[in-house]
């Protein structure tokens, strides 16, 4: 692939930064979107915007480096300079947009599961983006499967996408008072553990070596945690479905009980009609 974009002398462009910028501008164009629609103020929704994305790489770098610690040390260098000593923390990244997000709105006296509703389509979106620079970058490769390398990045791109699409038909339905206020921010946890857990099968080994390990187990709580809430978000319309599934099958095996002896009756005395008139003939 093509870690390296373009390089003039010793300076250069790394692909995975650029599909990063392009991740971030397209996700506030996305937020400025949804932020029209809504009763919150521009200029305040991306002050938290912008404090959000600072969190997230910040917490997100701080994770990192203490889960590998042995490689950085105490040298405050390696920590700043993420292109000689790359590494961010997925589940840090998370956990600091969020907490960022949280902590703003509680500043600005805002509704924080509302405000959020508005920007968790932006978030699947610049996951989304982020992750074609990894399968362009080639820095997240796949297993293989007889000579295919399975293109793990892209099909966690894919997947994002249709997030980033999905959450913004809720963001719409929450406005008809469809949805609760907190759905969009479970589906992203949801959406984005599901993602990860189910690429973790598919990522080549050698990948796995630089991943933190606790991350993976951070997100499969999350996933199980996530599913109970939707069992329970959808408590009645499971309970309807079970009920209407154990109906149907009542209804159908008393239909079955009703039929077959009717028609083994009917078998019975066609046969004993058809003797009796062989009888007469001989």
């Amino acid at each position: 692939m093509f870690p390296i974009l373009f390089q003039i002398g010793t300076f250069r462009i790394y692909t995975y930064g650029v599909f990063l910028m392009l991740a971030f501008f397209w996700s506030c164009f996305l937020i400025w979107k949804n932020i029209r629609i809504s009763k919150f103020d521009e200029e305040t929704a991306f002050d938290i915007v912008f404090a959000a994305f600072g969190g997230a790489f910040l917490i997100g770098r701080l994770v990192y480096v203490i889960f590998h610690f042995n490689q950085f040390g105490l040298d405050l260098l390696k920590f700043i300079l993420v292109n000689g000593y790359p590494g961010i923390s997925a589940i840090g990244l998370i956990v600091g947009a969020i907490g960022t997000i949280y902590l703003m709105c509680g500043r600005k006296k805002i509704d924080f599961f509302e405000f959020s509703d508005y920007v968790v389509p932006s978030l699947f979106l610049f996951v989304a983006i982020s992750r074609l620079g990894s399968f362009f970058d080639g820095s997240f490769l796949g297993i293989k499967t007889g000579g295919f390398r399975h293109p793990v990045a892209l099909y966690s791109a894919l997947l994002f996408f249709v997030g980033s699409f999905l959450a913004n038909r809720i963001l719409y339905a929450i406005r008809k008072e469809s949805f609760s206020k907190e759905f969009p921010l479970i589906f992203f946890v949801w959406g984005y553990s599901l993602v990860v857990i189910t690429m973790h099968f598919l990522t080549d080994p050698l990948v796995l070596l630089t991943e933190i390990k606790a991350e993976y187990w951070a997100f499969l709580i999350l996933l199980l945690t996530s599913c109970f809430y939707f069992v329970y978000y959808f408590r009645v319309l499971i309970g309807l479905k079970i009920k209407s599934f154990i109906n149907w099958n009542s209804q159908y095996v008393q239909t079955v009980i009703k039929v077959v002896p009717h028609k083994s009756e009917k078998s019975h005395n066609g046969g004993g009609k058809e003797n009796s008139s062989a009888d007469r003939k001989h």
